[in-house]
């Protein structure tokens, strides 16, 4: 399954963090603009790429943009940054999506989730089950973002901070 205009690992993220979410989203529906902790997350992720001296911007084929892509000689090192581990599964999906994608085009790669806030980092390599997962995740975003409704609403802690919330709450605010 290709994605149109490297929305892919945010289709990934997404589906671990809230369908309805992933829905609106590839629906067209965006509302990550007006939110702050999206924009905080964008700053660290630019502070961190200057620091390090990384490209702003990585958009491959149209499909994918990873934080970064260092090369190690023999294999590429791909970065997701990330403002905290709140996500840290879906964080880890999407760059094991990166590492798939990549890897299905012939190259060696590795990856690495960076959480500066926290001074975390995690390497990260593709297994045959994760390559399994990614397979069954894809066709699953496929079924979801083709429903002509988006999935109903599940109530989870973090709601109260979405950017969509107004969208799935609107009788409660």
């Amino acid at each position: 399954m290709k994605f149109e205009s490297y929305s892919g690992g945010i289709y990934i993220y997404y589906y671990f963090v809230c369908k309805r979410k992933l829905w609106f989203y590839a629906n067209k529906i965006t509302m990550e603009d007006t939110s702050d902790l999206v924009q905080i997350g964008k700053y660290i992720e630019l502070f961190y790429k200057e620091e390090k001296k990384h490209d702003r911007q990585i958009i491959i084929d149209n499909t994918i943009s990873p934080d970064a892509i260092e090369n190690k000689g023999d294999f590429l090192l791909v970065l997701e940054v990330k403002k905290s581990e709140s996500f840290k599964e879906a964080a880890l999906w999407q760059l094991k999506y990166y590492l798939w994608y990549l890897k299905n085009k012939g190259l060696n790669v590795r990856g690495k989730l960076v959480i500066p806030e926290e001074k975390k980092k995690e390497y990260i390599e593709l297994t045959e089950e994760d390559e399994r997962r990614i397979k069954e995740i894809l066709n699953e975003i496929k079924e979801i973002i083709r429903q002509p409704r988006p999935p109903k609403v599940v109530k989870k802690p973090y709601c109260k901070y979405c950017s969509y919330r107004m969208l799935c709450w609107e009788d409660e605010l």
